[in-house]
């Protein structure tokens, strides 16, 4: 049983149905038929993934499945009477739209389970979404070392400083920097590949014509020039609670390996770093002080057997990837401005590090601005000061 039956069947589970029965012909190479069904089944906007493959595996084929008549939809798949009203509504608009034509219009392409575009190893999931839409590079989704940096969206001055080095390492090693474009951690990420000009994937709980947070549309305009945007769901789709978790499944299933910059208690990231788990992915953790409950899921992790990462290098090592050569000269600050540069782990303004350093106000202001010019720490809103890594 290859990868993709096996998936497949997965997914058909419950429908007392044989493997060979269960497993949509869209899982292998399709003609324009099936492909045109399989694409208007994930344009509907009220469908859910374990729908979809009960139809096509009670009928054999997705152009079978979506040329049937509503009573069969609910006598061979079990549906429900509610869904498949509205599917026959939206069986009604989809035939007076050409799908690819529409997709085009916004820049969008789809990618479906079976193309040499499709990744492969999203067939680890249950349940893999029959059909990615997709703008950006392409070539992105064949990459062959994909890794997830992800964590809390009320990222520390410490853990945004960790994801943009983590960031930097893999995207100049050759690695492609995944994440999910959230504020805080993600976004660090996908930043910090796009300042050395390395690939970075932002994996989307929403259609591609839509920006969530709507505060990085530049970054998601930045990543679809540069690098790759990937979604299971079709333009026109919103946020929605489940859709996150839903998101999660792809960034854990996505990455060779994942890694956990900072998570509390109830992240999402602990969620991603339990998918990933499940699917025998490598998880890596960045520890953080024992003392900040914004790192308390993070030690959970690490305490239940997750890798410590504590530097780049060695998930490079391990995934096979030759680190960047570093430059001696700019690793450190001069060494008279160490102190003021040690103390901006977490933001800090002038005043506050003056008072904690016992420096007066004007030296602090002279080593900031001699560290500023020298690209070690950067000004942040607020006033505050912090180190860039």
């Amino acid at each position: 049983m290859d990868a993709r039956t096996e998936a497949a069947a997965r997914a058909g589970q419950g429908l007392n149905l044989t493997v060979q029965d269960a497993a949509p012909r869209g899982m292998d190479p399709m003609d324009a038929e099936e492909r045109r069904a399989w694409l208007a089944w994930a344009l509907c906007p009220w469908v859910e993934r374990r729908s979809v493959y009960r139809l096509v595996a009670a009928f054999g084929r997705a152009a079978s499945a979506w040329a049937a008549a509503e009573d069969d939809w609910q006598r061979r798949a079990g549906l429900r009477p509610q869904t498949v009203a509205r599917l026959a509504g939206w069986r009604k608009r989809a035939a007076a739209i050409d799908p690819m034509s529409w997709l085009a219009a916004q820049g969008v392409h789809a990618v479906w389970m079976g193309d040499a575009d499709y990744p492969r190893s999203l067939l680890d999931l249950p349940d893999p979404p029959p059909v990615l839409f997709v703008r950006g590079r392409l070539e992105l989704l064949r990459h062959t070392h994909p890794v997830a940096v992800v964590g809390t969206r009320r990222a520390s001055g410490y853990g945004v400083e960790a994801a943009t080095w983590i960031g930097e390492e893999i995207a100049c090693a050759g690695g492609l920097v995944v994440s999910g474009m959230a504020v805080g951690i993600d976004i660090a990420a996908h930043r910090a590949a796009l300042r050395v000009q390395g690939p970075t994937m932002a994996v989307m709980a929403c259609g591609l014509d839509r920006c969530y947070p709507v505060v990085h549309e530049k970054d998601m305009m930045e990543i679809a020039d540069n690098g790759v945007l990937v979604s299971e769901y079709p333009p026109g789709v919103m946020v929605d609670k489940h859709r996150f978790l839903e998101r999660n499944r792809l960034l854990a299933a996505l990455a060779k390996a994942v890694v956990i910059v900072q998570a509390g208690e109830k992240s999402g990231a602990l969620r991603t770093a339990d998918m990933a788990l499940e699917l025998g992915r490598e998880v890596y953790v960045v520890p953080g002080p024992i003392t900040s409950i914004h790192f308390r899921g993070s030690h959970r992790l690490l305490y239940a057997g997750a890798s410590v990462l504590v530097d780049p290098r060695d998930l490079l090592q391990d995934l096979g990837l030759a680190p960047r050569e570093r430059s001696s000269a700019r690793q450190l600050p001069p060494a008279r401005w160490l102190d003021l540069y040690d103390a901006l782990a977490e933001p800090r303004t002038a005043a506050s590090l003056a008072q904690w350093l016992q420096m007066p106000l004007g030296h602090v202001f002279t080593g900031l601005l001699e560290l500023e010019l020298g690209g070690w720490i950067e000004r942040v809103p607020g006033g505050s000061f912090r180190r860039c890594r």
